[in-house]
């Protein structure tokens, strides 16, 4: 039985945990070749494992979205090892949680380089490929900050609604060519993003299920995994500009 994915060629930035790791591991289970990027070796490495202990296929390229020549050289290899990219699944990110006026330049900086620049750039470099490829896709992560408001998360949240907002406005520029864009916005997933407090506490993860997640539990990558795989198939052909909020009901606690 073929996979969902198969015949596809899939870079993941981000690839190095959390929903990065989750959607690689999961695109090589349906048959995609993969392209894991990720800044952090040992993580990144680590995911390469996985993806061949399942029967996968895939390359690790170290890759750092805040320098274009990192991204470069990724687009580099995936062309050097599989001869085209069909599919890019952004996720690399950062979080500064903190009140507004707590807030510095240093975390503007930090989160527009990889929040927002690193989107830019990597869309930038992979957009004619995917072009040229054809029946071709692009899948940004966002946040739910995109969709509501969330206390400390001030910043993240801004580049977030840019990268959405960026997202779809391309579909009018890109889709008559044949790639679709479209955005997932995570509810509160437990990742290396998670607050240290709340990963550290299991009280204070009871605590943040009983207020905003009906559906009675925090999500988890895979919970992400699986709409990243469908939007990436063929499945999803008539899918594009669309924003995708997975959240387990959080965005309907008000």
């Amino acid at each position: 039985m073929m996979g969902r994915l198969e015949g596809k060629i899939a870079v993941v930035t981000g690839a190095g945990s959390g929903i990065g790791r989750a959607t690689a591991v999961m695109f090589a289970r349906e048959g995609a070749k993969v392209v894991c990027a990720n800044r952090n070796e040992a993580d990144g490495a680590e995911t390469l494992q996985s993806i061949k202990a399942a029967g996968g296929e895939g390359i690790y390229v170290r890759t750092d979205v805040r320098q274009k020549s990192d991204i470069d050289r990724l687009l580099r290899a995936a062309l050097d090892t599989y001869g085209g990219v069909t599919t890019l699944f952004n996720c690399a990110g950062v979080l500064v949680h903190k009140p507004f006026l707590e807030h510095d330049d240093e975390d503007l900086a930090k989160l527009f380089e990889t929040n927002f620049r690193g989107y830019y750039w990597t869309m930038q470099a992979f957009l004619p490929v995917l072009v040229k490829n054809g029946h071709s896709s692009v899948t940004n992560v966002a946040s739910i900050s995109v969709m509501k408001p969330e206390t400390n998360a001030y910043l993240y949240g801004a580049f977030k609604a840019a990268v959405n907002k960026m997202t779809r406005d391309m579909i009018r520029e890109f889709s008559p060519q044949g790639v679709r864009l479209n955005v997932i916005c995570p509810g509160p997933v437990q990742t290396n993003l998670t607050p240290e407090w709340v990963r550290n506490s299991p009280e204070a993860r009871k605590q943040i299920q009983k207020e905003v997640c009906p559906a009675g539990r925090l999500g988890v990558p895979n919970d992400i995994a699986y709409a990243a795989v469908w939007l990436a198939s063929n499945e999803a052909d008539w899918v594009t500009g669309s924003t995708i909020v997975i959240d387990g009901g959080a965005c309907n606690m008000g």
